[in-house]
């Protein structure tokens, strides 16, 4: 009889107290409260006889479940869930829990610099470029250079710039742009050539699928001379121009190749431009293709016949 009593002071006690709700949200946000996947918020509550628990999405319902109640939400935008609990002795306060979704990684517009284009040497040159994120805005942004600061032209060749941006939900994007800083290139002969020897246009007959352009005799050095400059017109002394040398051998399936030689074109100080003098005393009489690269990604490729001796 004791135990009956006093299950039912137990039970008015609890009707008294009446039901409570609180929920969970999975996976957690990041610092700022925001989502870049789909989450789960439940519902749950205790109380007496009766109890459920009701929740509004946006304004949107009652909808009633059974605790505990589960929500998901997979779309990106800003929710508002307002929820209670009920029992037969009335309802709880009622709670908010406000859940934001960005699956948008942010956007990054890169116009200076451009892809592939070629900027000289020591050239001037701004970087221009913006990143924005929505909804949850951006939270990290790094670059190569910032807006309005100078591009790196200091290194010749191939250069990558990048810019990295995070938003406040954790979405990333990175944008890649890769360019070239060359220089200008100056032929020192009086041919207007790279080479000592120039054929004049009449005497430039195609060989295979390119024309021979200078011809010279075994064991004639051939000469390769030029100055670089950068966007100043300084003197660059620094670049490692080559050559690569290979004999061209025709088939009927076309032109086959083999690689003889790769050999720098030094810096002569005391000239004051890049020369090689190109021995041809271990070559034996052929076409030969010479491609001349300049040290920052410009190369040319010259066609050479070069004869016996008579």
């Amino acid at each position: 009889m004791r135990l009956l009593v006093l299950g039912i002071v137990l039970l008015a006690l609890h009707g008294l107290a009446g039901p409570t709700a609180w929920h969970t949200v999975e996976p957690e946000p990041t610092p700022y409260g925001w989502h870049n996947t789909s989450v789960t918020v439940t519902l749950y509550a205790s109380g007496g006889a009766g109890l459920v628990v009701k929740y509004r999405i946006d304004g949107a319902g009652p909808f009633t479940q059974t605790p505990p109640a589960t929500i998901s939400l997979s779309a990106e935008g800003i929710y508002t869930i307002e929820y209670w609990a009920e029992d037969y002795s009335g309802e709880s306060p009622h709670r908010f829990v406000t859940v934001k979704i960005d699956l948008t990684p942010p956007r990054i517009i890169v116009r200076v610099p451009e892809e592939r284009k070629k900027y000289l040497l020591h050239e001037k040159i701004v970087a221009d470029w913006f990143a924005y994120d929505r909804p949850s805005g951006l939270d990290l942004v790094e670059a190569s250079a910032r807006p309005g600061e100078p591009l790196d032209t200091t290194s010749l060749g191939y250069q990558t710039f990048f810019v990295f941006a995070r938003d406040r939900a954790g979405n990333t994007a990175r944008v890649e742009v890769d360019y070239q800083v060359i220089c200008k290139l100056f032929p020192i002969f009086p041919t207007g050539f790279w080479l000592d020897r120039f054929l004049p246009p009449e005497e430039q007959v195609k060989v295979g699928i390119l024309p021979v352009l200078a011809r010279y005799k075994v064991g004639e050095p051939i000469l390769f001379g030029f100055l670089l400059k950068d966007a100043h017109d300084q003197p660059v002394a620094h670049a490692r121009p080559n050559v690569l040398v290979t004999e061209v051998r025709f088939t009927e399936e076309g032109e086959r190749y083999t690689i003889w030689d790769w050999v720098l074109v030094p810096f002569d100080s005391e000239k004051g431009f890049y020369f090689l003098a190109y021995s041809t005393e271990k070559r034996g009489p052929g076409v030969y293709d010479f491609w001349l690269g300049f040290g920052d990604g410009q190369n040319i490729r010259i066609r050479v016949e070069i004869l016996a001796q008579e």
